[in-house]
């Protein structure tokens, strides 16, 4: 048998605003979140976001629905105003929220490679330079799954 006839390509994001589930490796926890990927998504490249392969979407609180394992959460936060949420058995960066008025004041956020069997590919990614506080973009360009057949 090979390889490539046992893997089943993912289903690809549509354009709209629809709702994607997600959750940690380990399944401890799950949610799911309402968004458009036409509007695209960023990364940073901070240590902490680096380190951790945070590659996220901001959505508004009420887009964002915790479903199970809201007792495995874990909260880190390097300042008030922003909230990291990761699973506290797996350590998987899932999601977060704070309130910056950058963002429009409340906001929710999700890591969307933990989004459950979606194919990135095409999404538009935003590159900024939080390294070095300056927020400011250093490219955009849509996402190379390079992973897909």
């Amino acid at each position: 048998m090979s390889l490539s006839s046992s893997v089943t390509p993912a289903p690809s994001l549509g354009m709209g605003l629809q709702t994607y589930r997600g959750s940690c490796s380990c399944g401890a926890v799950r949610f799911e979140v309402d968004f458009d990927p036409g509007e695209g998504t960023n990364r940073c490249n901070c240590t902490a976001c680096t380190k951790s392969a945070w590659w996220g979407i901001y959505v508004k609180p009420e887009a964002f629905r915790l479903l199970s394992g809201g007792d495995k959460v874990r909260d880190y936060s390097r300042a008030e105003a922003v909230h990291v949420q990761f699973c506290g058995v797996c350590g998987n960066r899932l999601f977060g929220y704070g309130n910056l008025p950058e963002l429009g004041g409340a906001y929710g956020s999700v890591n969307v490679n933990c989004l459950d069997g979606v194919d990135l590919t095409g999404i538009q990614v935003t590159y900024l330079d939080g390294r070095h506080d300056t927020w400011a973009t250093l490219a955009v360009a849509p996402y190379v799954n390079p992973f897909s057949a």
